[in-house]
């Protein structure tokens, strides 16, 4: 190979022992690939191996490749073959450093070069061209590692000010440039009028002269300026000249009252309207040549201008908690089922549908949907609790035992009040069962017309009945009011039931008014709770179901008109709202699953096989550990509380208030120079 290196280092005039430094230097085998996807032994780049027409793979081609790139980069660089060198290790900024004079940015690339001049047999750091030929020659008699640079390097305050002075002459070149348009279009529709002859004698330029002159300017000064754009002084002071501008001309249309919503906007845009107004106006006023589009500035600098208000908007989000979009009966329902225990994530507690979507994903994940599952599932484990307490039970599941201890425990109630007290029949509750009575023998709902003529013909000459006969005519109504194949029977029933209860509840002193109504309202919640156990035996209360049997015409005095105890109809109506009954699993999680482990584990070794592990851990860590991440994010309080300290708080949103928003659209314009000053 020694004997091919040095023909070809004779061919393309390089230095002798440059081939073998530089793959030295490169120490890769012929079928070597970089994690940046370079090749072979002289670690082409797939583009450049395409634009020399070499195969990185075969060592003879590798080598010739490699010899005419670095001889076409010797003579981009007027002769330098340091510059050539640390482009061939670094790209276009470590080579153009190199040729001003400068260290490469990469301090891989400050590597490289000392590696490589450590194999040459000679010295040589610059290759002198002959205008004559077409192929490089070498002056080894002026050969310089270390030249110095061809001319004095600015300091960063006087980069920052030639940035700042640009941005002042680009704003009134791009104006010019602006106002160049209808200028020419007028002159065109009015060549003939007196004020064009006048100044065609006068011996005014034409505005098409004045375009010309215009974009002859901008090009000089982008050719002037471009090693100034290229350094970091000179882009800050370009941007903040920009942005400078932009403060100045909103205060002068503020405090000269010409336009002050303009000019506030200017100062400290807070709509995304106005962001994007001033982003395009710093673009619009950007100066172009003929070949270069206005209309891309403008529209450019409108998105960059929306960007940086979205930026500093999320800053100041990232301070504050997830915006509440639940309507105001949503949000307390939010507080019902906390006050009774009921845990809620932030997805269900602010109503946000970014949080909400999320959910969904992890409900349908394999890997997240079991611990969503176990989630719902406490969180009905304490609704069911809730619930239950509102017939005196502290149990967290309506079994069968908890509903029959319930039973016998309110019953209890009732007969030990009623076995001391009898029951007081005046006027206006005789008036009330005789009325049902006649109600009932006209629908023909005989059993309820002889439970009121029984009513009567207990009564004693005092007006009382007994406490026990009343409890025993209360148990026969309950079978009656229960019945929901007649629903005409129930109707009566309950009307009766709850005339002889008022009564009763009337008829009883202080302390055991207390004891009977509370056992009153548990019965009627008990009831109520029957029709909304699961079936399955689970004893799990639906809150749909429940808010079903509150809704109906027989509850609608509780739920829709508020009367009596609110508790359970609170609980139903926001259950409802806020829980799911159950999250069904028919299998769709196991089939999930089979078909998502594979396709990660798949990839993970995959890239574990061919030897990068970096991959495969991300692999890994994408299929299983990102889904347990959003988890906890949506259950963790920040999304509901913010950022508890103030000091971080007031940080992250005085961006805003800074007007820092304008910054990427002064940065965009930037960016445009930079680029275009260097075609």
């Amino acid at each position: 190979m020694q004997n091919l290196y040095a023909s070809l280092e004779s061919r393309y005039d390089l230095p002798e022992g440059t081939l073998t430094a530089i793959q030295n230097a490169e120490n890769s085998g012929d079928t070597a690939v970089s994690p940046k996807g370079a090749r072979g032994r002289f670690q082409f780049m797939p583009s450049t191996a395409e634009a020399y027409g070499v195969d990185p793979n075969d060592p003879v081609s590798s080598a010739r490749g490699a010899a005419q790139y670095l001889a076409d980069l010797t003579k981009q660089y007027d002769g330098s073959l340091k510059a050539a060198i640390a482009h061939y290790n670094g790209g276009t900024k470590a080579g153009q450093a190199v040729a001003k004079g400068e260290e490469p940015p990469a301090e891989e690339t400050k590597k490289y070069l000392t590696k490589v001049s450590s194999g040459f047999k000679i010295d040589p750091n610059q290759v002198k061209w002959d205008d004559e030929q077409s192929t490089p020659s070498i002056d080894v008699s002026k050969v310089q590692w270390n030249e110095e640079p061809k001319t004095a390097q600015a300091s960063d305050k006087e980069l920052f000010l030639q940035g700042a002075k640009k941005s002042l002459t680009d704003l009134g070149q791009g104006a010019k440039s602006l106002l160049d348009v209808p200028a020419q279009f007028l002159e065109k529709q009015f060549k003939n009028s007196a004020i064009a002859k006048f100044g065609q004698k006068m011996g005014m330029p034409t505005a098409e002269e004045s375009a010309a002159q215009t974009q002859k300017q901008i090009e000089e000064e982008r050719k002037k300026s471009q090693a100034m754009m290229e350094t970091v002084p000179g882009m800050a002071g370009y941007v903040g000249g920009n942005i400078g501008t932009t403060l100045l001309g909103g205060a002068l249309l503020k405090g000269a009252q010409i336009a002050p919503a303009l000019g506030e906007a200017l100062i400290n845009p807070t709509t995304y309207k106005a962001a994007a107004g001033v982003g395009a106006l710093q673009g619009a006023l950007q100066p172009t040549l003929q070949d270069e589009s206005k209309l891309f500035n403008t529209g450019a600098g409108a998105v960059a201008g929306g960007l940086g208000l979205g930026a500093v908007n999320a800053l100041g989000r990232i301070a504050q908690p997830i915006q509440e979009t639940i309507a105001p009966h949503v949000e307390k329902a939010v507080q019902v089922l906390r006050n009774a225990g009921v845990p809620l994530d932030a997805a269900q507690a602010t109503g946000s549908a970014l949080l909400t979507r999320a959910k969904t994903i992890l409900d349908s994940n394999p890997l997240t949907a079991g611990f969503e599952q176990k989630s719902a599932a406490e969180q009905q484990s304490a609704f069911n609790k809730a619930v239950l307490n509102t017939i005196g039970s502290q149990e967290n599941a309506a079994t069968s035992k908890t509903m029959s201890e319930a039973s016998s425990r309110i019953n209890k109630v009732f007969k030990d009040v009623l076995h001391n007290n009898n029951v007081n029949l005046g006027d206006d509750v005789v008036s009330k069962i005789a009325t049902i009575q006649e109600k009932a023998n006209i629908a023909e709902k005989k059993p309820i017309a002889n439970l009121a003529n029984r009513i009567f013909k207990t009564v004693d000459e005092n007006g009382q009945i007994k406490g026990q006969d009343a409890y025993d005519i209360k148990k026969d109504l309950d079978l009656y009011a229960g019945n929901t194949q007649d629903t005409t029977l129930s109707h009566y029933a309950k009307q009766l039931r709850s005339t002889l209860m008022d009564a009763i509840n009337n008829s009883l002193p202080e302390a055991d008014k207390k004891a009977f109504g509370e056992a009153r309202s548990q019965f009627r919640n008990m009831k109520t709770i029957e029709s909304a156990i699961d079936k399955e035996g689970t004893g799990n209360i639906s809150p749909a179901r429940l808010s079903t049997v509150l809704g109906s015409k027989a509850n609608r005095a509780a739920s829709i008109y508020g009367k009596g105890d609110q508790s359970l109809v609170e609980l139903a109506h926001s259950g409802n709202l806020l829980l799911r009954d159950k999250t069904p699993n028919s299998g769709t999680i196991a089939r999930g699953a089979a078909l998502l482990l594979p396709g990660v584990a798949s990839s993970a070794l995959t890239s574990a096989y061919g030897g990068d592990f970096d991959t495969a851990a991300e692999a890994g860590l994408a299929g299983v550990a990102a889904p347990y991440l959003l988890q906890k994010a949506i259950r963790n309080p920040y999304f509901e509380q913010g950022l508890q300290n103030t000091t971080l708080r007031s940080m992250l949103e005085m961006p805003k208030k800074l007007g820092v928003q304008k910054l990427p659209g002064a940065s965009f314009n930037q960016y445009l120079q930079s680029l275009q000053g260097q075609q």
